[in-house]
């Protein structure tokens, strides 16, 4: 055997190995979208964003309740459990909600109709709400009955015709607390209906 040939399989088991180090590097820290890493990889969220077109007409209520009122569906982004016939349970840490109209600079009011994941050790879930990325207000939910909460929007927000809700809860507890059936994941609120509208003058 030449001395050339086990060098030759010197530089091949070397370039093998460098592909599998590789290949492992890609499974350990692969090269994805940031929202794909968050949902799939390190679990850091539960919203994994669903495509809609957002359409609304403000002063619309949406429902989100089984049946011919469950109306929600075009302004779902993530966050949000299955519906039933008392509403619909954020999932997860935050929700998201999309709603395209025709463009106000008027100031907004958003009313929300929910119950909440209470009891007596934990009284109230706070929800933290931004539009456009923009902090407007905090809200609270102490009962398990639907109860009506409302937020005013500032002026302009909603002067590109065009905002994304996101609601963030900081006092969400597992699923698993409503029963031992029930999906682990957080809840926080049970969403019954939303409308965004103009503020009263």
């Amino acid at each position: 055997m030449s001395a050339a040939r086990p060098l030759l399989l010197w530089v091949v088991a070397a370039l093998v190995a460098l592909a599998e180090l590789y290949a492992a590097s890609l499974v350990l820290h692969p090269d994805v979208d940031p929202a794909y890493r968050a949902y799939y990889i390190d679990r850091t969220t539960d919203c994994w964003p669903h495509v809609t077109d957002g359409a609304y007409v403000l002063g619309t209520p949406i429902g989100f309740v089984k049946g011919p009122h469950n109306t929600y569906a075009r302004n779902k982004v993530c966050g949000w459990f299955y519906t039933d016939e008392r509403g619909t349970w954020s999932y997860g840490r935050f929700s998201l909600l999309r709603f395209v109209f025709a463009p106000t600079a008027a100031p907004l009011r958003l009313t929300i109709v929910a119950g909440a994941m209470v009891d007596s050790g934990h009284p109230a879930q706070r929800v933290a709400i931004a539009a456009n990325g923009r902090a407007v207000g905090v809200v609270r939910f102490t009962a398990s009955l639907p109860e009506t909460q409302q937020l005013s929007l500032p002026a302009g927000v909603g002067a590109s015709g065009s905002i994304e809700l996101r609601f963030d809860y900081p006092d969400a507890r597992p699923g698993t607390e409503l029963g031992p059936n029930e999906d682990p994941h957080p809840r926080a609120i049970r969403m019954v209906s939303l409308t965004l509208g103009g503020a009263p003058p």
